[in-house]
């Protein structure tokens, strides 16, 4: 190995070192059902007003770094005013904000496992100290061990994906209500599946200084491809924020396709009863297959716990149907997380496992 090379690998944080980096299937399936992706493409005339819009814009300038038309717009959505709400590229990049502002070395950031990953990653990344608590066997919060977690000095937030990925279900509204009252730590909530759900704790933001709420468009806005995340907040919480956000961090094509996505609520509405009828068939379907259990979602994605899930994965890519493992060290190595895609997407999917599984 080069010197140079070498007295970097030296450098490296090592907490860094022992990270492992986000996985996601590569594009080549037929049929992806791994990445929790709306099942439909953004509809082709949004494209094309999308693309008018764009054109008439200056490439040569910078993109409006506060994001002022959306901002506004996805307020009015919301209910809050504009000074609540800050935009990011992904909800990945605004929960890394959160923990450079509030977390760090010396702090500690809770959250229920399993969860999405990227609360864990991005805690040791930044030097702090990610603290798990395990759901109940029912994939509920355990609000006892999680309010002794927050009482901790050091403990800085608290994330709750609701509904939760990868389990799928929705906590309790009267259990995070019950924690945000005991606590002066932030406490996140996740909302990225929220469409899929109907359930939403936004009315509750001026009863909470300490509440923010995650949202996203990669999911039932069919925005995957472009990256637009957001939180809302108490203005105190965006300000801080704002002073650690990268500038012009949500390119001007993402702006404009997000301000047309909140012009048409109708079809993201319908598309989402869509996705959950089918996600009740598919369900339903795969319960009476030997050795499957489904577990409830409110999400637009199941989880199903079945023996030998490692082979039933590689019996399905060899089907071009890709879904989502888990390692041994997440808890889940016996299930599959499955995202509901379109009617004949999950046709494929059913008469596979069949065959897989010898029903």
């Amino acid at each position: 190995m080069d010197s140079r090379l070498e007295r970097l690998q030296e450098w490296i944080k090592p907490e860094v070192r022992g990270l492992r980096p986000y996985e996601a299937e590569p594009s080549g399936p037929r049929i992806r059902l791994d990445a929790n992706e709306s099942a439909f493409d953004f509809p082709e005339e949004l494209k094309r007003e999308i693309w008018e819009t764009f054109a008439q814009a200056a490439w040569n300038r910078y993109p409006d770094s506060e994001c002022r038309e959306l901002r506004k717009a996805l307020a009015e959505r919301e209910g809050v005013s504009a000074h609540q709400v800050l935009l990011g590229n992904g909800s990945d990049e605004i929960i890394r904000d959160l923990l450079v502002c509030f977390g760090g070395p010396g702090t500690r950031t809770v959250f229920p496992t399993p969860t999405f990953s990227m609360y864990r990653l991005l805690t040791i990344a930044l030097g702090g100290t990610p603290v798990g608590v395990p759901l109940q066997a029912d994939w509920s919060l355990d609000a006892p061990a999680l309010q002794q977690e927050m009482a901790a000095e050091t403990t800085r937030i608290l994330f709750l994906s609701s509904p939760n990925n990868p389990t799928g279900n929705s906590f309790s509204a009267e259990t995070m209500l019950d924690l945000l009252q005991g606590t002066d730590r932030l406490v996140v909530v996740d909302e990225a599946y929220r469409m899929f759900s109907g359930g939403s704790l936004v009315a509750r933001l001026g009863d909470f200084t300490n509440l923010a709420i995650l949202g996203t468009f990669s999911k039932a806005f069919s925005l995957a491809g472009l990256r637009v995340g957001y939180v809302v907040a108490h203005p105190e919480v965006i300000q801080t924020l704002n002073r650690v956000r990268l500038p012009y961090n949500l390119h001007a094509f993402a702006q404009a396709a997000a301000r047309v996505a909140l012009r048409n609520p109708d079809l993201w509405q319908a598309q989402a009863e869509q996705i959950m009828a089918e996600r009740e068939r598919v369900a339903r379907a795969l319960s009476g297959y030997p050795g499957v259990t489904v577990f409830p979602s409110q999400a637009n994605f199941i989880l199903v716990r079945v023996s030998g899930a490692l082979d039933l994965r590689n019996k399905l890519a060899g089907q071009d149907i890709a879904v989502r493992g888990f390692p041994a060290n997440e808890g889940l190595s016996d299930c599959l997380r499955i995202t509901i895609g379109l009617p004949q997407e999950n046709d494929a999917l059913l008469a596979a496992c069949r065959q897989a599984l010898g029903r």
